[in-house]
């Protein structure tokens, strides 16, 4: 006979998840995504019990907010905000790194001063990519998202 398991809180994953449900749900702006992921890391921060695990929360909502600044072609100074904060904190995993490569690159079109710094950076995360086995599960994948980027960038790589 299984004995019942305890009741577990939510995973900071599915928090979010729920959070953007809701948030599409009602039709948010991006303040309202803003105001309530910045509430979410809040309270994880509280529940967070080490270092590595505060630095965790602090990455993936500064990720998911440069992502909806992107997805709401935010000007720079809520962009870059943004970019900053994560490029502060560091890269979680060299997926998000590619990740950030590649909106940054995209979002050019609206900052296109900041071409040389997007390209440099997409090159890097490039280079971190192929420096991965070939018999890696994410180099591929890593690899097909810079070549789409390169692919529908609108700002051209300066020379």
């Amino acid at each position: 006979m299984e004995t019942p398991r305890p009741e577990r809180s939510p995973s900071l994953g599915r928090e979010i998840d729920f959070l953007f449900l809701r948030l599409i749900e009602t039709n948010a702006s991006y303040e309202d995504y803003k105001r309530e992921f910045l509430k979410l890391e809040k309270r994880w921060l509280q529940r967070a019990k080490t270092t590595a695990q505060r630095l965790a929360v602090r990455q993936i909502v500064a990720k998911t907010l440069l992502t909806q600044a992107f997805g709401f072609n935010m000007p720079w100074k809520e962009f870059g905000r943004w970019l900053r904060r994560l490029q502060q904190l560091g890269f979680r995993d060299l997926g998000m790194r590619v990740h950030v490569a590649c909106i940054y690159v995209q979002s050019l079109p609206l900052f296109p001063r900041q071409a040389r710094e997007a390209w440099d950076m997409l090159e890097d995360a490039e280079k971190r990519a192929l420096r991965l086995r070939r018999a890696h599960p994410l180099r591929q994948e890593h690899l097909e998202s810079i070549l789409h980027t390169k692919k529908v960038a609108r700002v051209a790589t300066p020379s």
